[in-house]
């Protein structure tokens, strides 16, 4: 137990006040419980014991299911948070204190929530991107122009769009639109000419790459 004390005090004091060694593993060992309420601060703090021991890092939740961080570095963390959601938390920049949570729920189509706080998890308002359903669509043959053009009023009716952070050193995160409600033409016209949206933080906000 003191040694699960020292760990959060310590992970407390890195966030707080180690901005310059800032690494997303002590953010999540010093959060607040509200903001994972499904798992324990013991929880948390097994889940990176285990991942930086090279051993599956699964913990039984307070659903009494299985909660698993499948993914840890110094800037990113995912984790399996039921066998519906997804959690991942991406440090954009060690030196400003400033990572998002992507919240991802995965049935029967993903959609995600993005939200972004300090390092001592006091929200910020920061201004995500917000593609439209046009945005993600490619050139398309003239003969399928209006078929496209009904295709992307449908997927207006509900539009559900999943985030995906990068692990690399530049911050990026990559917009994916789902096509999983449509079905017949509309869904293959929509899986041929969409691609991914990526944006790139560029300190302030996130500028479109693509």
């Amino acid at each position: 137990m003191l040694k699960r004390i020292i760990f959060v005090a310590l992970a407390w004091f890195a966030c707080t006040f180690g901005q310059a060694q800032l690494s997303i593993r002590d953010i999540f060992a010093a959060a607040p419980d509200s903001i994972f309420p499904l798992i324990t601060e013991n929880n948390r703090l097994d889940c990176i014991d285990f991942k930086e021991n090279n051993m599956q890092a699964r913990v039984k939740n307070l659903l009494d299911q299985y909660t698993e961080m499948t993914d840890l570095t110094k800037n990113y963390l995912r984790i399996q948070m039921t066998g519906r959601s997804i959690v991942q938390m991406r440090l954009l920049s060690s030196t400003d204190s400033i990572f998002c949570l992507i919240s991802t729920y995965l049935g029967p189509t993903p959609d995600s929530r993005i939200t972004f706080y300090r390092s001592d998890w006091t929200p910020i308002q920061i201004d995500a991107p917000q593609p439209q359903v046009e945005d993600f669509w490619n050139p398309v043959p003239d003969s399928l122009k209006q078929a496209a053009r009904f295709t992307q009023m449908s997927l207006r009716d509900l539009t559900l769009i999943s985030i995906d952070a990068n692990q690399d050193e530049e911050a990026r995160l990559t917009y994916t639109l789902q096509t999983n409600e449509l079905a017949g033409e509309e869904k293959k016209i929509a899986e041929e000419y969409t691609h991914p949206l990526i944006y790139r933080w560029n300190g302030k906000d996130f500028s479109p790459e693509n």
